[in-house]
């Protein structure tokens, strides 16, 4: 899997993470990302998408396992995604969540409170 493919999966994970939340809000949200990143030596640090997939990708054959993804606060004009890589050691994409089929590494979770300002 290239870095761009891989970008589109972890895109597709951040809109499955709006709609989790649009749903428990019942509210639409803004499709405008922060990402806040732990895991593999960061510790809450806030990058835009781009950025986290410079982080979560490690190359077309090296994956880390479980990558949680999740909205937990929702501002007027954008939205923050929690994201936690897994301690596992990186493996094959056989090797990831994958759950649903063909979401790889991401694993949607439910943040157990949604800032909302």
């Amino acid at each position: 899997m290239t870095e761009e493919e891989f970008a589109d999966l972890f895109h597709q994970a951040l809109e499955r993470a709006v709609e989790n939340a649009e749903h428990r809000l019942a509210r639409p949200i803004p499709r405008r990302f922060a990402v806040t990143v732990f895991g593999a030596g960061y510790s809450g640090v806030i990058m835009s998408p781009e950025q986290a997939v410079r982080v979560l990708y490690l190359g077309p054959d090296r994956y880390y396992r479980i990558i949680d993804v999740a909205v937990v606060a929702v501002e007027q004009d954008r939205c923050t995604a929690f994201v936690r890589i897994s301690g596992h050691a990186p493996g094959s994409f056989d090797e990831t969540w994958n759950d649903p089929p063909g979401a790889g590494p991401f694993k949607q979770i439910l943040a157990q409170e949604i800032k909302v300002e």
